[in-house]
């Protein structure tokens, strides 16, 4: 082979190389991808987004929400605030302070002087009505100016608490007991609201009944 065929094809050759360097489509070929309908998809994804950018960012932020207590509180939900005065409060119906009626017992106009055997007596006031399984021996009333004396004897069954059966209706009325003076020992309560007073003393008390005795003095203005 003389020099000068040697020469013609070391100078085919670099051309060939240039224009397969050149070639055009070279770049794209390396950057993007064709799929089977012949559309291309870029192989990074959006232009000049770094891959590992999306889950260094994510992985900050769960490192940041360990380690900082203020940014991981402000994802909790508010506890609900307690109402004020629950407390003091309570259940309705169960802490009120029971109510008081202080109106007076009796009116005008005034009943007659009366006495009755075996019954209530007519004008005799409904506050000192007795207990149930109670059997009247004597009732009366009896008028002056602006108040009215009332007595009654009567027995009452067992069970029967008579005592407490006279506190809790005249408390309702706004009675309060004072120290009562009995005579023998005897079981006595003694109540009092202003002018007013209505005193209850057990004069027996046997296996099935217990005998007692009311004396009050109402007035028509409280």
């Amino acid at each position: 082979m003389n020099l000068k065929r040697l020469l013609m094809l070391v100078l085919l050759g670099v051309l060939v190389g240039v224009a397969i360097f050149w070639m055009p489509g070279r770049f794209d070929d390396s950057s993007s991808g064709t799929d089977g309908n012949g559309s291309t998809s870029s192989r990074s994804g959006s232009p000049g987004a770094d891959p590992s950018s999306g889950s260094s960012a994510g992985s900050e932020s769960g490192r940041k929400s360990e380690s900082d207590p203020e940014s991981a509180s402000e994802a909790l939900p508010e506890a609900a605030s307690t109402p004020s005065g629950s407390g003091e409060s309570g259940l309705p119906g169960l802490t009120e302070k029971p109510r008081t009626k202080t109106a007076a017992l009796i009116s005008e106009p005034l009943p007659k002087q009366a006495v009755r055997k075996s019954a209530l007596v007519a004008g005799y006031p409904t506050a000192l009505e007795p207990p149930s399984r109670t059997t009247v021996a004597v009732s009366s009333v009896s008028p002056t100016k602006g108040a009215l004396q009332v007595a009654l004897t009567a027995t009452c069954r067992r069970p029967c608490d008579v005592l407490r059966h006279f506190r809790t209706r005249l408390a309702q009325h706004g009675f309060k007991e004072v120290t009562a003076t009995s005579v023998e020992n005897t079981p006595a309560i003694s109540l009092k609201r202003g002018d007013e007073t209505v005193s209850v003393t057990i004069t027996h008390t046997g296996r099935r009944n217990v005998d007692f005795s009311l004396y009050s003095v109402l007035r028509t203005k409280t």
